[in-house]
């Protein structure tokens, strides 16, 4: 199935291209005929367009941010320490990157950029989970005209031979073009802005892999700006990119007004159902509760885990990021009780999706342990520990005179500001 849509992607542009030299001929004649076969041929027109654009675009405006929290772990007595003898397994080493020119592209600029080794693989790795997706979404790009089909025929080349810069600024060229062709007609405005933002949408995600979150958010609201006004999905998805690169820089302000857009937009549509609501929401739960709106985050977290529990089903990884997010949520405020059992349901269905020493699931074991050690529970949380590959905990240093330790509060209630300092450890989850 693959390679029939690749081939057909490939007819496609080798038909528009093909036409390029056609172009003007084709409007004198066009101009020449009556209008109600004007009308027909424009309803088959944008059928078929219809066809081109949507078939196998898979939007990315839901997906969910998982908290970047530290691990919350309280230190144990050294009577609580297990045997010298007993070893934490080994993580799973993390599989090699795909050889592919595209990796390869992105290697390189990122080492001229002097970026580190831990960095690089980190940008690598991100970028190749997301290139099957960017290729797709790149070969569903149709041209609105011919010079714009050529940028984006040259683009799609540079891109696969592994030249991302220069396929970066060919699609930027093409998105102009298009905006340009789309003001000069107004009947056909819709399908170059159509085409623009999903131009703008893969040189924006090419220039976030290469750590230029700026420029790529420019290209984001551009994006945003140029799709037609009945294109719900898609301009969902521009706000949600512009969302997630805020969340990247920390600015949660900004990550809560785009993620508050996009829900808007869903909600106003009445797409109760839709499969990006509970991901908006999770997101724009995370972002308040970055931003400090305590009360506006678990209200949004409690809503996205409805929405998914009823799009995906129970046991869905979507399910699961939601409830690590809640559970974290009422972790920090001391609401261990209520944090446990939601640590508990994301490893479960971790569990059932991803191979032991995945990075997802560790961290979801620890976040359960950091709760069960909190709770008292001291060898369950060294078991889970165990499993995600973490060495037994270092043995406490001696405490300072008038050092003062800040209880547990098991019953639910808040706990004072600062037992967030005291319990955050630094203890790194292993690679998966």
């Amino acid at each position: 199935m693959e390679q029939f849509l690749s081939d057909l992607v490939l007819i496609r542009d080798g038909v528009l291209n093909a036409t390029a030299d056609l172009w003007v001929p084709l409007v004198e004649t066009v101009a020449t005929m009556p209008t109600w076969v004007l009308a027909a041929a424009g309803a088959g027109a944008l059928a078929l367009i219809g066809v081109l654009l949507f078939g196998g675009r898979r939007l990315r405006g839901g997906d969910r941010l998982d908290r970047p929290d530290p691990i919350l772990r309280s230190q144990p007595t050294a009577a609580d320490m297990p045997p010298v003898d007993v070893m934490a397994p080994s993580p799973m080493e993390p599989a090699p990157l795909p050889d592919t020119p595209e990796i390869q592209g992105l290697a390189e600029i990122l080492a001229d950029q002097g970026v580190d080794d831990q960095a690089r693989d980190g940008r690598l790795r991100s970028f190749a989970g997301e290139l099957d997706d960017l290729r797709a979404r790149l070969g569903t790009v149709s041209a609105g005209s011919p010079a714009a089909a050529k940028l984006l025929h040259d683009a799609r080349v540079a891109i696969a031979s592994g030249d991302i810069a220069r396929g970066t600024d060919l699609l930027i060229r093409a998105a102009e073009e298009e905006d340009t062709t789309g003001h000069k007609h107004a009947w056909t405005a819709g399908i170059h802005g159509r085409a623009a933002a999903l131009a703008r949408l893969v040189a924006g995600d090419l220039l976030a892999a290469r750590g230029d979150a700026e420029e790529a958010t420019t290209l984001f609201r551009l994006a945003a700006d140029a799709v037609p006004e009945d294109d719900l999905e898609l301009r969902v998805e521009c706000l949600g990119r512009l969302g997630a690169l805020a969340h990247g820089r920390e600015d949660y302000k900004a990550a809560r007004k785009h993620f508050a857009a996009a829900l808007d937009l869903l909600e106003k549509s009445g797409a109760d159902g839709h499969p990006d609501l509970g991901g908006i929401l999770n997101n724009l739960g995370l972002a308040c509760d970055l931003a400090g709106d305590a009360k506006a985050a678990e209200l949004y977290y409690q809503r996205a885990l409805a929405a998914d529990e009823t799009t995906w089903g129970d046991n869905h990884l979507n399910v699961a990021a939601v409830v690590n997010n809640l559970g974290l949520y009422y972790r920090r405020r001391g609401k261990t009780q209520a944090a446990e059992p939601l640590f508990r349901r994301a490893v479960a269905i971790k569990e059932k999706h991803l191979m032991p020493g995945d990075a997802s699931l560790a961290l979801s074991q620890v976040n359960l342990a950091a709760a069960l050690r909190a709770l008292g529970r001291e060898e369950d949380a060294q078991d889970l520990e165990r499993r995600a590959g973490l060495p037994p905990p270092e043995p406490p240093e001696a405490e300072e005179p008038g050092e003062e330790d800040f209880p547990e509060t098991g019953d639910g209630g808040d706990e004072p500001e600062a037992l967030e300092d005291t319990e955050t450890g630094e203890r790194p989850v292993p690679a998966g």
